[in-house]
């Protein structure tokens, strides 16, 4: 048999990647997808048309085109006061390389990353791949933070925390007081936080997104992982970025020209024109996100059995149910059926006895499956009786 690398075998059976290769059936009910269902801004669209024309469709050498690195720049110095140079920034195949350039370039085989629990099954899947090990840490009832345990979870080996803030799959987002209080407690055991706001202008009424880049006295250890893929319809552009400390960033970009070389040039303008153009597209976005995620929220709260979470963040219902079945088998029952959702238990164990349900879909799309998710429910209910 042909030698497969150790921790590539360790990972290549997990529910992620089942998930990412299996085949979709004609006629599947899509509340499973991370991907808006809008179409990209047209002003976003014309630029990169517009830089086609202009002949940009060479390499990129650099970071990244410099309008892009500023304007990324102008944007964080606007949401947090935060002055950072675009040598700091670094432009991704959308946040995933970057995620994978940070885990590469700061966890030997052995060192340990703190994963929260659940969140975005991403990261202790790279862990693992590296041999890093993902240490997770549970969130308390509420799906918040809870710093006490991160604390408790510290060792000598620990080099990382990844923070995906508002959180995948739950659509919490996370109390100010938490985000400082774990920022403190990096600074005094002098760990790297890696940041994940792919969610930070998606946001429920009454929510509002703290960016890890607000806390200057901290950016000496901060990573910022950016994405245009959700807050602007882009995510088959494959656009993002990351941010670093000056002593970091050549570092990760030498992993990420390895691993990717140079994004693509005419869809970098394309992030020129999402960050400088008009912003009416994310209150849009957000208008129609809220009445999408009442309406989830109703339905699933009306099935026996069911316990939502109030949403958020992001465009994802986070449910708890009550039957005996694992959440894979739950899952397993409603394709059968005709309706795709994620597991909880694909974000880590404290997902058990979840479902992750997305509204970036249609209502009609909603109410669709929704009404399959609640035969099933009663079915598996009766089963078990």
């Amino acid at each position: 048999m042909r030698h497969i690398a150790k921790f590539v075998m360790d990972t290549a059976g997990g529910e992620r990647a089942k998930f990412m290769t299996a085949k979709t059936p004609a006629g599947l009910i899509r509340l499973d997808s991370g991907s808006p269902s809008f179409a990209t801004p047209p002003h976003i669209v014309d630029s990169v048309k517009q830089a086609i024309d202009a002949g940009h469709t060479g390499y990129i050498l650099e970071k990244g085109v410099m309008p892009l690195l500023e304007a990324i720049c102008e944007s964080i110095a606007a949401d947090t006061g935060a002055t950072v140079s675009p040598s700091q920034v670094l432009i991704t195949n959308g946040s995933s390389s970057g995620i994978y350039a940070v885990m590469t370039c700061f966890l030997d085989p052995g060192d340990e990353v703190i994963v929260f629990d659940p969140s975005y099954s991403l990261y202790p899947h790279v862990a693992r791949q590296i041999g890093a090990v993902p240490v997770p840490v549970r969130h308390k009832a509420d799906y918040q933070l809870d710093i006490d345990a991160v604390r408790a979870a510290i060792t000598p080996r620990t080099r990382l925390v990844m923070l995906n803030n508002p959180n995948n799959p739950t659509g919490v987002v996370y109390r100010e007081a938490d985000i400082a209080a774990l920022l403190d407690l990096c600074a005094e055991k002098d760990l790297l936080l890696a940041a994940d706001e792919a969610y930070c202008k998606l946001m429920q009424p009454g929510q509002v997104h703290v960016p890890v880049m607000k806390y200057h006295q901290h950016l000496d250890r901060l990573i910022l992982l950016g994405t245009f893929s959700k807050s602007y319809a882009m995510t088959g552009w494959r656009l993002g970025y990351l941010v670093a400390p000056p002593a970091l960033i050549d570092y990760l970009y030498g992993i990420h020209r390895a691993i990717n070389g140079p994004i693509c040039n005419f869809v970098q303008r394309a992030g020129i024109a999402a960050l400088r153009g008009p912003q009416a597209c994310i209150g849009e976005f957000n208008a129609v996100y809220h009445r999408r995620a009442a309406l989830m929220q109703r339905l699933a709260a009306a099935i026996p059995g069911l316990y939502p979470a109030q949403p958020q963040g992001a465009f994802y219902l986070w449910t708890r149910f009550d039957l005996p079945q694992s959440a894979r088998e739950v899952k397993a029952r409603l394709f059968e059926r005709g309706v795709a959702v994620r597991s909880g238990s694909e974000y880590g164990s404290g997902g058990e006895k979840h479902l992750r349900i997305s509204y970036s879909v249609s209502e009609e799309t909603i109410e669709k499956g929704m009404a399959v998710i609640a035969e099933v429910v009663a079915e598996l209910a009766r089963e078990a009786s």
